[in-house]
Parts: structure tokens; C-alpha cells; sequence
């Protein structure tokens, strides 16, 4: 058995309790949530009963950064979900978020955590095995900092959930810590991309880390930037009434530099919280051009 198996019931430690809501970077004191598809994170396997882009229970609600949206699934079998971090990384520390729900239900219980320096489907440590509270937020857990584990995949298990009903649900999955390496790069977003779900065809041009374009919907136009792998959008779309509507989105890109991907919301506050958008596109071409 190695050390690091010998050490692991002395390897998490549950730190205090917050409670609150609102956006999860809080409970990072200022530490950018690692696992967060704003930060580059990105879901590489998720149980097949839920699709992606159904943003009321979609896996991507687990690292949204917000505890108002969940990821909701069957519970049996244990659903299983794989991040891939941008860079290697060591983790000082997990927290998790199990609330508000719509049905309290289906509140998780008990879950587990892998970390693999290998790939997303080999090589993984198991590094924390908890059980989470019902409905409470901000569920952290710190490692021993003699046994930080590093790597750039993370699995998350779902083993039961409070009444064993037929679904779970959890509303945030954090890490932090520091990351090793800093090789993460979006490739050359240049283009014209064919959208799906009324996006309409989408026209981006990219001069060192900025990124501007446009859309055909709703007369759609974007300003941005590149930071790492995560491209970060301002989106402004022109009202039935002719006022604007202005969005906040992050995309990234597939390996092949072929599939444009991003969640978004409306900046109104009083929308409320919460990626509620699910962009996806083709790229048909590597020119821009019109968005007519």
C-alpha cells in the first residue's frame, strides 16, 4: 500500500460549515474555483439519462459557479462524472453545494472524489470519500497539506442520496488549490461557425486575445477575450422592442478547434442567478464573415 493510501483517512478534514447562496466563488475567500468552466474546467464524461445542453439539470449546473441551478439525474447507477482541468493542478481543497431544490427529495448523501495524473479514463487515486449535509452549501473539505494530490482529471461519484428516491441532485462541485502548469491555449477562434437551436450563423474574429463578431440572432454583435482555453463573451442582442439585451457567456472550443461551446445568462439581475444558456456551434469555415 503506497503512503498515500496509508495517509488518506487522515486526508480530508472537514472544515467549518458556511451557509449562504449566491455565487460559490465565495466560499474561495479569493481563490478562483478550479473547477469551474469559467476557469477552463470542462465535463468530459456524465451519465447519458440527462443531456448537456438541458440547462434545468444539465452537468454542466455542477460547475456553473452558481448554487441557484443543479444538475439533476437518476440515481441508480451511480451517476459518474470526469472533469478535465486545464492544467495540472494540486488540490488543498473540495466543497460542495447541496441546495436549494426544487424536491428535497433528491438531495445527494454520500459521494466520492478520484484524482488521475494519467487520463480521463485511467489512473485514478481515490482522495475523499464524504457525506454531505442535506440543502447546505459551502461543504468543505481540506486536504493534509503533507499529501495534496495533483493531477488534471477529477472523477466524482454520486454513491446514494438521502431517501433513495429515483433521482439525485446537486447543486456545486469546487476545488481549489494551485495549478502547476500554464500551457492552456484556446485555438485561433477566427471564423464563421454554423449555430444550433436558433443561434443562426456566427461570425468571430480574433487579433491577439480579443475577440469581437456577431450573430444572426436577434441581431446578435460580441466583444471579448481569451483567457487560457476559455473564451469570455459580451453579448448584445436587440429586443422585439428594439432595447437591448445583453448576456455573459464563456465558450471553449473541442480538440479539433471544430465545436464552439458555451453557457451564458442574462446580466439583468432580476432574471436572477444562473447559466440558463446553452450555445453550440460548427465551425464552417476558418474566415470571418457576415452574420446577414
Amino acid at each position: 500500500m503506497t503512503k498515500f493510501r496509508k495517509s488518506l483517512a487522515l486526508a480530508i478534514s472537514a472544515a467549518a460549515l458556511l451557509t449562504g447562496t449566491g455565487m460559490a466563488g465565495a466560499q474561495g475567500k479569493g481563490q478562483p474555483d478550479l473547477f469551474a468552466f469559467s476557469e477552463g474546467a470542462r465535463i468530459v464524461e456524465y451519465p447519458d439519462d440527462v443531456m448537456i445542453s438541458q440547462m434545468d439539470s444539465s452537468p454542466l449546473n455542477l460547475i456553473d459557479g452558481f448554487v441557484a441551478t443543479d444538475w439533476t439525474g437518476q440515481a441508480s447507477p451511480s451517476p459518474v462524472f470526469v472533469l478535465e482541468l486545464p492544467e495540472r493542478t494540486e488540490l488543498s481543497r473540495i466543497s460542495f453545494d447541496t441546495g436549494p431544490l426544487n424536491r428535497d427529495a433528491k438531495a445527494v448523501r454520500s459521494v466520492t472524489v478520484e484524482v488521475s495524473d494519467t487520463s480521463a479514463t485511467s489512473g485514478f487515486e481515490t482522495v475523499a470519500a464524504v457525506t454531505l449535509k442535506r440543502l447546505k452549501n459551502n461543504q468543505s473539505f481540506s486536504f493534509d497539506p503533507e499529501f495534496l494530490p495533483v493531477g488534471r482529471w477529477v472523477r466524482l461519484t454520486v454513491v446514494d442520496n438521502y431517501t433513495g428516491d429515483e433521482y439525485s441532485a446537486l447543486t456545486g462541485f469546487h476545488g481549489y488549490g494551485r495549478q502547476l502548469t500554464a500551457t492552456a491555449k484556446m485555438p485561433n477562434v477566427t471564423g464563421t461557425y454554423q449555430g444550433h437551436s436558433g443561434w443562426g450563423k456566427i461570425s468571430l474574429t480574433q487579433q491577439g486575445n480579443q475577440v469581437t463578431g456577431c450573430y444572426e440572432l436577434l441581431q446578435g454583435q460580441v466583444t471579448g477575450v481569451i483567457k487560457g482555453r476559455t473564451m469570455i463573451l459580451s453579448m448584445t442582442e436587440v429586443g422585439l422592442d428594439g432595447s437591448p439585451i445583453k448576456h455573459r457567456a464563456y465558450f471553449g472550443l473541442s480538440a479539433n478547434g471544430k465545436d464552439l461551446i458555451g453557457i451564458g445568462r442574462n446580466t439583468d439581475p432580476a432574471l436572477g442567478e444562473g447559466y440558463f444558456d446553452f450555445y453550440a456551434a460548427d465551425r464552417t469555415s476558418n474566415r470571418a464573415g457576415s452574420c446577414g
